[in-house]
């Protein structure tokens, strides 16, 4: 079980790596959980703590469930990586890039989206989020009990549904192409294209724990005698929503959006 987070102490041997990335999703990490997926922004105060953390050197990518246009929008920065739609695509050195295989599902994704317009007509609350190759069904905002039920019986009817992956996580139920790609084969990705040695990883949902698992993988691994592995430490951001999985598969632990601001503004101030 990850260790509340009290002190950058023990973050200090991984901060004084070089090159040291920021690891982070966006939602409910970054930015405050909204009623509206829509609403969803990164606060100017965190913008301007990542931009800080880019001029000292951190190389930042953030992770995320969301599109590419909608996460650059939400974050608004442009000298950072993104790895978008749970890392099916990525935009990195000004340049973006989609797995093969991804413009197929974009087509059904949104006969999928077609076949699930009634839940929004019928279930006052349920919101259907076009993600271009993905589809996310919201449910925060539901009115009464059932509508998890019922959107999981939708996606059984639905052909074009079936062809997905089903991902649940904080109020809401994805549809993602069944292609080799989550937030750990991204985390895996970003660490050797950017070079790294040492990482923090932020994050709050169980689409995140695939991003801690990961992380561990890569500064366990056995090496050769001799040769320096990977630095790196996870952080869960706990909230009342977040399922156990994702305190159990991380180091430390901030309490929500709060936290993490606090602890980004720790790492500013540790760094030369």
């Amino acid at each position: 079980m990850a260790r509340a987070l009290s002190s950058i102490e023990p973050l200090l041997p991984v901060i004084r790596r070089r090159p040291l990335g920021l690891l982070s999703d966006i939602d409910g990490t970054l930015s405050p959980i909204v009623p509206r997926p829509e609403d969803a922004r990164v606060p100017d105060h965190i913008r301007e703590l990542l931009h800080q953390l880019v001029a000292k050197g951190v190389k930042v990518a953030l992770i995320t469930g969301r599109s590419l246009d909608t996460a650059r929008r939400m974050v608004g920065l442009d000298d950072v990586t993104y790895a978008a739609d749970h890392g099916l695509t990525v935009w990195l050195g000004g340049r973006r890039e989609a797995a093969p295989g991804l413009a197929e599902y974009e087509a059904l994704a949104r006969q999928a989206e077609d076949d699930l317009r009634v839940l929004s007509q019928t279930l006052p609350g349920v919101q259907l989020e076009n993600k271009g190759a993905l589809l996310a069904v919201h449910y925060r905002r539901a009115e009464g009990p059932g509508a998890r039920d019922a959107i999981l019986e939708a996606l059984g009817r639905s052909q074009a549904a079936q062809r997905f992956r089903v991902q649940e996580g904080r109020m809401v139920v994805e549809l993602r192409p069944p292609l080799r790609a989550d937030k750990g084969t991204a985390v895996e990705m970003l660490i050797a294209r950017l070079g790294l040695e040492a990482a923090i990883c932020l994050g709050d949902d169980v689409t995140d724990v695939d991003m801690f698992a990961a992380l561990r993988r890569l500064r366990d691994q056995d090496l050769p005698a001799g040769k320096q592995g990977l630095a790196g430490a996870s952080v869960a951001v706990a909230s009342r929503e977040a399922a156990s999985e994702v305190k159990q598969a991380a180091d430390y632990t901030v309490e929500g959006p709060e936290g993490v601001e606090w602890l980004l503004t720790e790492m500013v101030r540790a760094l030369p």
